[in-house]
């Protein structure tokens, strides 16, 4: 099984050292064999130590013939050695006694006459190991340190492979002033590669010791064990496979960057060398990514060379974090779209459980870098776009000038998606951040996974549930389906008379308009749409509450429940909606970026007062989403109360800072036994500026006197009021409760709660179903946007002895329907009477049965008496015509 990987390798940038070989080749090639024996010659004169191998820097030397025996690399400073230094400005060989007290009176092998490395005072020095054959599991390196004033001190371990070097290891430093050994593991590397050890000395009287370096169990003669999770690499190494097709070449002849990866989409894999690869800024940013070559402008911060080829040659997306923009400003690129991932992806029981990953290469380097965050866009058809960060870091020192790697598994992902790269600037930052070798692992695209896994996935022609349409049943072609909305209206008052008229355009759906006399206390019809039925029968009606509004992050996802049921009518009833309205979300907190619609008295700055005294003054009282209305369909009673025969809860507002989905924030279903149809409540009494409740069917006592509290139904179900300027926050039409620090309550038959100091988050509204409908069905968080209803009226067809109803608003799903008294058959279609209607109840239920006998023995009755009355008629004639005749053939004969 392949876990979820997010390990951080660094690649090191050896400026330095490389200056100075290119430097002394370059003075080397000038001078010529003279220079050289003139140089030898003062060596020699002066005793100084000039083997080649100590002179050689780190990184130079590929021609240099690889080992595979420890004994090889155990060094312990007393003949030549395959590790190197440099002497000028780093290590010195020596042997006790030393100037200074504290240093070793003897070396790591207790001897006095033995050799040792020794380096007093601040800086960086390191030693480097040739070239060493790939390695196996158990590989340890061993060595003997001696510190002086070094507790602040780091001693590193580096490791470089072909193009990639990283940190495999960091080790506090001490001060115990005595010999002792440090052991580093380093484990597997598939490839040739060289070891550095550096260390960071703090002080200019730190002094540290080096001796005795060997390798332990690093060589084996027999070949490495691969498991069935790992790449074969060539030369019989071994690769975890997170690092196959990466863009860097791990195995000894770059075989795992060649099988296979061809087949990977070429925009899943980008070096940024032939430019975006699909990727692209997001405008109106603050900050923008540009694709750089070489050093960025700004001295020592940023790459010096791109990650592809770790030169000035290659090509790399950075973020200039200038001073010119404020603290917080981001700057954020977007991938082209993805298809979902494999089903195994997303199997926790598949070996190939979390194979798909990102993998990618970034830069931080400078003073206070900010972050850097990578985050999944899901494309769910017709919903808000919802932002899961999937990894994130913040740097607040300095990294240097390195490269680091990262792998993070995707989770299962069943709609197209898209990636974001996104870079905050820190406060007085000074550095850059760069990315570089992006890439999506084979398995996201079914490649190098056996068949029997990948089963009937196909990457490139998915099958994608959530953007299927069902097909219309073709009884239902051409049928009447009444459909009402908000007339286009948003906000927490409900629609006017103009755009309903544009809306529905001569049909007969009204928007009631309440008469001046109306008394102001009670119900109050504005924004309550009406609907009268032409005729009898049987309807399907369908309701959805709206979705609550986003918090100030923008992240996150609240959706309105789905109630249905079939009603039977009479021509001329009437029945009247309160459709509701998406609550408003709020102004998004972000830094570095101002919307003209959030501009107010609470976020302006004010001159004179430093960022920093800005931030711990200012207190923030919203950010909380509004919470969406309720869909409510009522009747009115003769005394003017309202009925209600069908009603679906709003999504509840999310609250300030960051998304946590407990899935309360959705509408709901079926409120719980025993609970009154009131309006919700807030839960704590001691959070600051919380938001409003949603509302109910009927009030309830203390949310009244709340402006954020949503309305209810009895109240005319007006939005409560937002505390974000220019109606940000606001609740839906419905009963959407106002956001402030939470999010609003979602209307409903009980409205939602908030107060949550927890979670922010406002709580979906409870929906509702009649005695009165049939098939009732509730689906809670579906829908995605505002409030809506579908009257679909019952049809002869489909194959049904009596009606055929439709089920869902695509008029996909259908049902046969049998009259009160029968039951459908075995077939689904035919109706039979219901055998436990007995006695009176089987008279009362069956009360069209009685005259259609008797009507119909009648008319047979009555028909057979015609038919022989008729027939008498016509006997008696024709017996006439014959005598008739007879006669007359008897007078003229």
């Amino acid at each position: 099984m392949i876990s979820d990987t997010r390990s951080e390798v660094l690649t090191a940038n050896f400026k330095q050292a490389s200056r100075t070989v290119h430097d002394w080749r370059r003075k080397f090639a000038l001078s010529g064999n003279l220079l050289l024996r003139i140089f030898l010659g003062l060596c020699y004169i002066t005793g100084t130590n000039c083997d080649w191998k100590e002179r050689m820097p780190r990184g130079t030397n590929n021609n240099m013939q690889i080992t595979s025996h420890e004994s090889q690399y155990a060094c312990d400073l007393e003949k030549t050695c395959n590790w190197s230094w440099n002497q000028l400005d780093s290590f010195k060989k020596t042997s006790p006694p030393l100037r200074n007290k504290l240093g070793p009176n003897m070396d790591a092998s207790n001897s006095t006459e033995g050799h040792f490395l020794w380096f007093t005072g601040y800086g960086k020095p390191q030693i480097w190991s040739s070239k060493i054959s790939p390695t196996g599991p158990r590989c340890i390196l061993e060595l003997a340190l001696y510190q002086v004033e070094m507790s602040n001190g780091i001693i590193k371990l580096l490791i470089i492979t072909n193009n990639t070097s990283w940190i495999a290891a960091e080790r506090q430093g001490n001060n115990h002033t005595k010999w002792e050994k440090m052991r580093f593991t380093i484990g597997t590397i598939s490839q040739p590669h060289q070891l550095i050890i550096e260390m960071i000395v703090p002080y200019s009287n730190s002094s540290i010791a080096i001796d005795n370096i060997q390798l332990i169990e690093c060589f084996s003669d027999s070949e490495p064990i691969c498991t069935e999770n790992m790449y074969r690499c060539k030369n019989g190494s071994c690769l975890n496979r997170t690092r196959v097709c990466d863009l860097t070449k791990d195995c000894a002849e770059g075989e795992d960057e060649e099988d296979d990866c061809d087949k990977i989409p070429k925009n899943a894999r980008c070096n940024f060398e032939h430019g975006w690869c699909g990727w692209k800024n997001i405008p109106g940013r603050p900050l923008n990514w540009t694709l750089h070559r070489g050093a960025t402008p700004s001295e020592k911060t940023g790459p010096s060379y791109d990650h592809t080829y770790r030169n000035a040659s290659g090509t790399y997306a950075y973020v200039s974090m200038s001073p010119k923009v404020e603290y917080g400003s981001h700057g954020t690129i977007e991938s082209p779209l993805y298809n979902p991932t494999p089903p195994y992806n997303g199997d926790p029981q598949s070996f190939y459980y979390k194979s798909c990953q990102v993998r990618f290469f970034y830069h931080q380097y400078g003073a206070n870098s900010g972050s850097l965050g990578l985050y999944l866009v899901q494309v769910k058809p017709h919903q808000p776009q919802y932002y899961d960060r999937l990894w994130w870091t913040y740097l607040s020192g300095d990294r240097n000038d390195v490269w680091y790697k990262q792998a993070v598994s995707l989770p299962d992902i069943k709609y197209r998606y898209f990636l974001q790269f996104e870079a905050s600037r820190g406060y007085y930052s000074k550095a850059d951040v760069a990315i570089d070798d992006f890439s999506l692992s084979p398995e996201c695209f079914g490649i190098g996974v056996p068949p029997e896994v990948v089963g009937d996935f196909n990457y490139s022609n998915p099958v994608i549930d959530s953007e299927k349409i069902p097909d219309q049943h073709t009884d239902f072609v051409n049928e009447t389906v009444i459909h009402i909305t908000t007339c286009g209206n948003t906000g927490r008052i409900g629609p006017n008379s103009e755009q309903c008229n544009e809306e529905y355009n001569r049909t007969d759906i009204e928007l009631v308009t309440p008469s001046p006399e109306e008394d102001p206390l009670s119900f109050n019809l504005n924004g309550i749409q009406r609907w009268i039925v032409p005729r009898g029968g049987y309807y399907t009606l369908i309701g959805m509450g709206a979705r609550g509004g986003k918090g100030s992050s923008g992240m996150g996802s609240t959706l309105g429940a789905l109630v249905r049921g079939v009603i039977e009518l009479e021509k001329g009833d009437q029945l009247y909606f309160m459709v509701g309205q998406a609550g408003m979300d709020a102004c998004p907190k972000i830094l570095g970026q101002k919307l003209d619609s959030c501009q107010g008295p609470a976020y302006e700055s004010s001159l004179g007062i430093s960022k920093v005294h800005e931030v711990r003054r200012m207190k923030i009282r919203d950010g909380g989403g509004g919470g969406g209305g309720a869909t409510y369909i009522f009747t009115l009673k003769s005394n003017g109360e309202q009925h209600p025969i069908l009603i679906a809860g709003g999504g509840g507002g999310l609250g300030l800072g960051q998304f946590i989905d407990n899935g309360h924030q959705h509408g709901r279903g079926p409120a719980p036994p025993g609970r009154q149809p009131t309006s919700g409540t807030v839960l704590s009494s001691q959070a600051d500026s919380p938001g409003g409740p949603g509302g109910g069917l009927n009030e309830s006592s203390g949310t009244g006197q709340r402006t954020t509290a949503g309305a209810p139904l009895v109240r005319g179900g007006v939005g409560g009021i937002g505390c974000g300027p220019r109606n940000h926050g606001n609740g839906g039409f419905g009963g959407g409760g106002g956001g402030c620090l939470t999010g609003g309550g979602g209307g409903g038959y009980i409205g939602g709660n908030t107060g949550h100091k927890e979670l922010g988050n406002g709580e979906g509204g409870y929906s509702y179903a009649s005695s009165e409908l049939m098939y009732v069905h509730f689906l809670s968080g579906i829908n995605h946007g505002p409030g809506e209803v579908y009257i679909i009226p019952a049809i002869s067809g489909c194959g049904c002895d009596f009606r055929c109803i439709s089920l869902d608003q695509y008029l996909s799903e259908t049902k046969c329907l049998c009259p009160s008294g029968w039951l459908l058959s075995n077939n689904s279609r035919s109706c039979v009477p219901d055998d436990n209607v007995l006695g009176d109840s089987k008279v009362t239920h069956q009360p069209f049965m009685i005259p259609l006998i008797v009507v119909s023995i009648g008319l047979l009755f009555a028909f057979t008496a015609l038919c022989l009355l008729l027939c008498k008629k016509l006997f008696d004639n024709i017996v006439t015509y014959i005598v008739f005749c007879n006669l007359r053939n008897f007078v003229f004969s």
